[in-house]
């Protein structure tokens, strides 16, 4: 018994039927109305509650990036007082931010100190300036190049700011 093929015009009725699903979709999409505009007091001109055209909320993708010397053996208050001074230059841009994310490259050694150096360091930098690095996270690394001392920072701020261009 020889099985009878479906006819070219039934197969494409599902593509077709398929395609005209799809249309009315984007059809619907674009005739949502948009969104109404608040009410003004006293009916006088609507007042804008940003002057920003989007709020932008997140990461910066560029970090300041620093680079200073430690004494390899330093902690506490003698830790925290050289983290400042080689920090002196960025902290004019620290104002009114907070940290979201910090990578801490410590030279010093053999990986496992020039890890526990970085560690150090950040935990200095969360004291020296509790108001921009208390709430960010902080990565610790090695820098194999370096020699012992010297730290690298990437710091990314956290964007609470305005796009004047717009989404």
């Amino acid at each position: 018994m020889k099985r009878r093929r479906p006819s070219l015009t039934i197969l494409m009725a599902g593509w077709l039927f398929a395609d005209m699903l799809l249309a009315l979709t984007i059809v619907m999409l674009g005739a949502e109305a948009p969104p109404k505009a608040e009410a003004s007091p006293a009916g006088g001109p609507s007042v804008s509650k940003s002057p920003c055209a989007a709020q932008v909320r997140g990461v910066e993708s560029r970090p300041v990036s620093a680079k200073f010397r430690v004494s390899p053996a330093a902690r506490g208050r003698t830790l925290i007082a050289q983290v400042k001074r080689g920090l002196r230059d960025e902290t004019r841009g620290f104002a009114g931010k907070r940290a979201g994310m910090v990578l801490t490259f410590g030279g010093d050694g053999g990986s496992g100190q020039g890890v526990a150096l970085a560690s150090r360091v950040n935990t200095a930098l969360r004291a020296a300036y509790p108001n921009v690095f208390q709430s960010s996270a902080t990565r610790n690394f090695h820098d194999l190049s370096a020699s012992a001392g010297s730290v690298s920072m990437e710091i990314y701020f956290i964007n609470d700011g305005c796009d004047q261009k717009g989404s």
